[in-house]
């Protein structure tokens, strides 16, 4: 805090005046204001005494006719409003103020040159709608109370330039829907204060202008020597040796202190040349030093971040400011573990380790930011001081983003190569097995054929027993069927098609099944898609078997039943793809077997009611189709199956490696 002793001395005498003045000065200030207050408050009061007594005069004529006979307020007459048309002509305010009637829907009924005209849609210089304002605002007032609007108003058939700021008093005639106004200009009511205002205005200006050359009066008085002196030394501070000695020529006690310093700056300068140069070499050597380090530390690939013993960020680098998306000002005196995710428990964590090791590398661990979590490699380190003392530490932060992408995707691919390369050598298994199967099953249904025809008709017994037979040639007939679309047997015929077609198919097809299980069908299908090449009767089996799957799934469950539907493009990298998403309310796929959905034979249906290759061969048909199928599936949220499709490229009508493939 300042204290008055160590102020300078013009400042010393500027305060004392202005203790003295300064309480006439703001009484002053405080009498003008309260002046004006009161003047205003009572030219308003008379605006407003006005209104009551023209709005009293128009009651009082009101109620010397009566009443209508149906008992309700009687309408005026056109003596009622000539009359009061002509009090109101004789009274004005200031030099053009006029009160003026008008109903609820802003029709003039008295006016000094406008009666008749609607106003309400009138505009203010603001484009304020201060006519439709009153008119709302005064049906809603209680009965004898009124109402203020101000706003700006140039009247340009009195032939003003620039708008003046208008106030009306205005009061709402229920009786009549008459709205009593009074209008005035506010520079014209409050005349009055203007010409008290001046001459208060004059007398405490010139009370400033008395304590102005006073102040200066007393500062060149007594003032000016001191500053001088100061002036002086301060030059001496700079250097200049010169200055000082000029200013202590006096014989007063100024002038004998300005020798002293006079004498004192030519001792001091003897030594000015040596220190100056051993300054010189040591600010060279420093700055080449801090130079190599700021080079090293702010330009480096990675994120650099210290810290003391206690987490609080001491210095951030630029990595880290891109890293993080924060200036280092708002980084710097927070603490560390604020962006860890685990937090004090993680630094701990790692302070521990450092301390434990020495420093740590590699550590990997992820940091926290506004809008994600960022995975990174650490490596850190203790900080000393001179006397090799711990003060903190120092982080080392690569971001892992890219390599955490990279080694994603990797598993993926991993994934679905083993899943593909899978089904692939059991579809050739399949082939075979399916071919050698169906042989003897033709045999033996055509041998139940003729056994069926050879029976009598009283052999009941022989006759249900064959058609049991029958039935289990007939599942083994749909088994080998599935086993052939598995092993890719059939011939695909790809042309360009929009996927919204075989979509649409498939549900027509199954829409009666779902609707009465009370499922209820959503649909977002995109319009105006891009074709994809494709078999539309496989692809049609693909969204057969997942809309039979959502239908079982979602079979005697409670409460409402959703399967939604959808239809979109998409960007994947360089690739743009057709997205088919297929999600249903059901309780979901237990996590430990959503990895083996895909696998044939594999099904979580009771025995009896699944083959377990209905996904399996969605899988290949998808694959064939150089797309993907995979799921996201939990017991709140149910299941969801998305496709990728590639859209067909420019130009191309048919899939020539398939072709190839067939023809092969």
């Amino acid at each position: 805090m300042i204290r008055f002793r160590d102020l300078k001395v013009r400042t010393k005498l500027a305060l004392g005046l202005v203790t003295v003045m300064g309480p006439l000065v703001v009484g002053e200030v405080l009498t003008i204001r309260s002046m004006q207050g009161s003047l205003r408050e009572s030219a308003e009061t008379e605006l407003s005494n006005n209104v009551r007594q023209l709005y009293r005069i128009t009651g009082l004529k009101q109620r010397s006719h009566g009443t209508a006979t149906t008992g309700g307020p009687k309408k005026p007459s056109s003596q009622d409003i000539d009359y009061l048309a002509k009090v109101f002509r004789q009274t004005r305010f200031g030099k053009t103020g006029y009160p003026y009637i008008m109903n609820s829907a802003g029709i003039l009924i008295v006016h000094p040159t406008k009666v008749g005209q609607n106003i309400y849609a009138s505009q203010d210089s603001a484009g304020r709608r201060f006519i439709q304002e009153i008119c709302h605002k005064a049906v809603r007032l209680q009965p004898g109370h009124l109402g203020t609007i101000r706003y700006a108003w140039r009247n340009v058939e009195e032939g003003e330039t620039a708008a003046r700021l208008k106030i009306v008093k205005y009061m709402y005639f229920r009786n009549w829907d008459w709205i009593v106004a009074v209008g005035a200009y506010e520079d014209e009511i409050y005349a009055p204060v203007a010409p008290a205002t001046r001459s208060a205005m004059t007398f405490l200006g010139a009370s400033l202008v008395l304590m102005v050359l006073l102040t200066w009066f007393m500062s060149q008085l007594l003032a000016k020597p001191v500053v001088a002196l100061c002036k002086g030394v301060r030059r001496f501070a700079e250097g200049d040796h010169d200055e000082l000695m000029a200013v202590g020529d006096g014989k007063d006690e100024v002038g004998v202190l300005g020798r002293a310093f006079a004498t004192m700056a030519r001792q001091i300068n003897q030594k000015k040349g040596e220190l100056e140069q051993t300054v010189r070499s040591r600010t060279r050597e420093l700055n080449d030093s801090r130079e190599q380090y700021r080079n090293l530390v702010e330009n480096g690939v990675d994120c650099i971040v210290t810290a003391d013993l206690s987490g609080t960020i001491t210095f951030a680098n630029r990595g880290m400011e891109e890293l993080l998306g924060q200036s280092r000002d708002t980084m710097i005196g927070r603490k560390i573990w604020e962006y860890y995710r685990g937090g004090f428990e993680k630094a701990r964590d790692i302070m521990a380790r450092i301390q434990r090791e020495g420093s740590i590398r590699n550590y990997e661990q992820q940091l926290i930011t506004a809008d994600r979590l960022i995975p990174i490699m650490t490596s850190a380190t203790m900080l000393y001081d001179t006397q090799g003392e711990s003060v903190g530490t120092m982080g080392i932060f690569t971001d892992a983003t890219k390599l955490k992408e990279l080694e994603e995707e990797l598993s993926k691919a991993q994934v679905n190569l083993a899943q593909t390369h899978k089904l692939r050598a059991l579809g050739d298994l399949v082939a075979g097995v399916a071919h050698e199967v169906n042989n003897p099953l033709m045999a033996s249904t055509t041998m139940l054929r003729v056994i069926e025809r050879n029976l009598g008709k009283d052999d009941d017994k022989l006759t249900s027993q064959v058609h049991v037979l029958q039935k289990c040639n007939l599942r083994i007939t749909k088994i080998v069927h599935h086993l052939r679309e598995f092993s890719r047997q059939t011939e695909i015929e790809k042309k360009r098609v929009n996927i919204n077609l075989p979509l649409r198919n498939a549900l027509l097809i199954s829409n009666q099944q779902l609707l009465n299980l009370q499922i209820v069908i959503e649909k977002d299908l995109a319009e105006e898609l891009p074709d994809i090449l494709g078999d539309a009767n496989l692809l049609e089996q693909v969204f057969l078997d997942l809309f039979a799957n959502a239908r079982d799934a979602m079979d005697g469950i409670e409460g409402k039943k959703t399967l939604r539907i959808r239809s979109f493009k998409s960007e994947h990298g360089n690739m743009s793809t057709v997205v088919v998403t297929i999600h249903d309310t059901g309780p979901g796929i237990a996590s430990d077997i959503q990895d083996k959905i895909f696998e044939p034979f594999f099904t979580t249906k009771p025995v009896g009611l699944g083959t377990g290759l209905g996904l399996p061969i969605c899988y290949g048909i998808i694959e064939n189709h150089y797309g993907k199928i995979g799921l996201t599936s939990d017991a709140q949220n149910g299941t969801t199956f998305t496709i990728h499709i590639p859209i067909a490229k420019k130009g191309e009508e048919v899939d020539t490696a398939t072709d190839e493939e067939n023809n092969g």
